[in-house]
């Protein structure tokens, strides 16, 4: 078919021109294009669950690091009291850096303060209040993530168990857009008390009615 092809255009133009090869992908050269698409998709893959790998490994080695503190004072606690206001302490001192780090600089200079102030303390207060119902063991094992949500996520931190991973309490905020009303921030938290089906209100800050900045931006 492609020899009557090609002799018929030279017949018709006098073999004035010469028509352009026609190529044909053979089988082999199609299953080395299939071959190559895998593996390229294969090792994209790949890339992403080492990405995510690094990145829990690298939330892992942040929280060793930053507890030191906790697990120091945590030693020298004589009473169940003592441990509860340590580790209280130090869940208020991440909650303020990674909330920090989730609002980004916008964010942080028109509502940080009322954050440290106000939500901050509010959250830390509910979380001694569900200490006080465990054993001394257990607090000593508590522990916070280091990586609040990006984008348009809620998560602030977890306080979650170092030996399992299970969360105890997450501290979130949300956006809120009322009609007519601008733009407000919902702080609350969820408790493994309640199986974290409910949804407790710490405070809502108003924005205003432009829309606020993605998180960490």
């Amino acid at each position: 078919m492609k020899k009557c092809f090609v002799g018929l255009i030279a017949v018709l133009t006098f073999g004035m021109v010469v028509p352009p090869p026609v190529h044909v992908a053979t089988k082999e050269t199609k299953e080395n294009i299939q071959e190559e698409d895998h593996q390229a998709a294969l090792s994209k893959s790949t890339a992403h669950i080492h990405e995510a790998s690094d990145e829990k490994d690298q939330d892992k080695r942040h929280s060793a690091s930053r507890s030191i503190d906790f697990r120091t004072a945590a030693e020298q606690c004589r009473t169940k009291e003592e441990l509860i206001a340590a580790f209280s302490a130090y869940a208020a001192k991440e909650a303020k850096k990674q909330g920090t780090k989730k609002f980004g600089q916008t964010v942080s200079e028109r509502i940080g303060d009322r954050y440290f102030d106000e939500i901050v303390p509010a959250f830390t207060h509910a979380l001694a209040q569900l200490n006080q119902a465990r054993d001394p063991e257990w607090i000593k094992n508590l522990e916070v993530t280091q990586s609040p949500a990006s984008g348009m996520g809620e998560r602030i931190l977890h306080v979650y168990q170092a030996d399992t991973g299970r969360d105890v309490m997450k501290l979130h905020v949300r956006r809120d857009h009322p009609p007519l009303e601008g733009y407000w921030f919902s702080f609350h938290y969820h408790s493994a008390a309640d199986d974290f089906q409910n949804h407790h209100e710490l405070k809502r800050i108003y924005w205003g009615k432009n829309t606020p900045p993605k998180w960490r931006a």
